[in-house]
């Protein structure tokens, strides 16, 4: 709860915070008042609609602060006589802790000259990325500092728009960098994500993103423990005494919710398979979530050897994400349930059919656009999700689904079905949809139900 308080001429709006070493209560300051003026505008005594225009901004600043505005209405009328009526508020709000700041960060860059002293240099070379970053966004910025007023970018004589500007990350911000981890720049988004980290010290989702790196390059360990502080930052951005069903609707949940499926997965990628199912657990009982945890259970209980709850999770999954099929058709197959095997391999093998090969140990062709990039990888993921069942029993399973593969019929469905996705690539943007249809009509399970029955036998030992 947040209250009133003096502070020499000034109010301001603070909260108790405990420390969690000491159990000592400290004022937290939330926002600083300076003048009558600016109290009375708080109040709604100003012109137009200052008291709400106020509150909204401050609930959007501390959306966990529980706050009864009536008392922090009542504590202002109370100690407003200390206030002067007006104050310079351009030199406090807006300059002194942005040039200070400046002024920090220029010293420390002049005195960090190459040229002199080769310490020096040494550490410039140990952050030029981060350098490199700030030189476009210095650019950036003074290329779109001549701005007109209008209703979404004016503030008023108290700048209370500069002064609740978020605690988090800008999502331009995070937009540009998250841009280095998409085109596969690693190097340079893992030290910008650690750079925004360091930056804002609640930055839970930049822990996720390292730690998908970290996953990526097979850091298993090093995964796991970017993912677990992203659920403990996560967790603490949590507004107070949030219903379970509004988890994933609120959208201060995501980066813990996120942070809990990656690492359920990357538990599960490292053998630990008991606590990546306690996750999947806790996915579903306390985040809602019943879908990610059937794929992360379809894959450990193929990994163990228990092939009937396999199939039951990865079947489940299959008209939602095809590639789950595969999983399916490869639990099927060790049971013996070859018709369903053949049907779900091919139904997998038709909406990636990258994939599945892979999956078999087939080479394939670099993949040359965004959809064959997508196939690849699904076939990545599905290799190293599913890496101790083809150290073990998997052996065989590959050699009868070879053997499927080359069957002509199957041959001929495979190739037609990567001809159809190109036609379909270069005429989507032109708005002719016979590739499309061929391609909805091929990737169908009942297409490939009706097309498997022929070839399970070829599936035998």
């Amino acid at each position: 709860m947040a209250y009133v308080r003096k502070r020499g001429k000034q109010l301001v709006i603070v909260q108790g915070v405990r420390d969690p070493q000491t159990g000592k209560v400290d004022q937290r300051i939330l926002f600083t008042i300076y003048s009558k003026a600016e109290a009375l505008q708080i109040l709604g005594r100003g012109n137009g609609s200052g008291g709400f225009y106020f509150q909204g901004l401050f609930e959007h600043q501390y959306p966990d602060i529980r706050m009864n505005w009536s008392k922090i209405h009542e504590g202002i009328e109370a100690n407003m006589d200390i206030l002067p009526d007006l104050y310079e508020y351009k030199e406090t709000r807006l300059l002194s802790q942005f040039r200070q700041d400046l002024c920090t960060f220029a010293r420390q860059l002049m005195l960090a000259d190459p040229q002199n002293s080769i310490s020096a240099s040494n550490l410039i070379q140990q952050h030029s990325v981060e350098l490199e970053y700030l030189v476009d966004l210095i650019k950036w910025r003074l290329d779109m500092r001549k701005q007109e007023p209008n209703e979404w970018n004016a503030d008023n004589p108290f700048y209370w728009r500069f002064a609740f500007q978020g605690t988090g990350v800008p999502p331009e911000t995070e937009e540009r960098v998250e841009g280095f981890y998409e085109r596969g720049e690693y190097d340079r988004a893992e030290v910008l994500f650690r750079f925004l980290a360091d930056c804002f010290d609640d930055y839970a989702e930049g822990y996720n993103y390292l730690g998908l790196m970290s996953l990526d390059r097979e850091k298993l360990d090093e995964a796991i423990d970017h993912f677990q502080k992203a659920m403990d930052l996560g967790r603490k951005k949590f507004p107070k005494r949030m219903l379970r069903s509004r988890y994933w609707k609120d959208l201060s949940t995501r980066p813990y919710i996120r942070a809990m499926r990656n690492l359920t997965l990357a538990l599960s990628r490292v053998g630990r398979y008991e606590e990546a199912l306690c996750f999947c657990e806790r996915l579903d009982q306390e985040c809602g979530d019943d879908i990610s945890p059937l794929a992360y259970r379809a894959s450990i209980y193929l990994n163990t050897g228990r092939w009937q709850e396999a199939a039951d999770s990865a079947s489940r999954l299959h008209k939602i994400d095809a590639s789950e099929s595969i999983v399916a058709a490869l639990a099927f197959f060790e049971m013996g349930r070859l018709d369903d095997a053949a049907s779900f391999f091919l139904h997998g093998a038709l909406n990636f059919p990258r994939a599945a090969k892979m999956v078999i140990g087939l080479r394939t062709s670099s993949p040359k656009n965004s959809e064959e990039s997508r196939d690849h990888n699904t076939g990545v993921d599905l290799l190293r999700d599913l890496d101790r069942y083809f150290q073990g029993a998997g052996r065989k399973s590959r050699r009868s689904f070879k053997r499927l593969v080359e069957v002509p019929e199957v041959e001929a469905l495979l190739t037609e079905i990567e001809e159809v996705k190109k036609r379909w690539y270069e005429q989507h943007r032109t708005g002719d949809r016979e590739a499309f249809d061929r391609m909805h009509k091929m990737q169908a399970p009942e297409f490939a139900r009706l097309n498997a029955a022929r070839f399970a036998g070829v599936l035998r030992p």
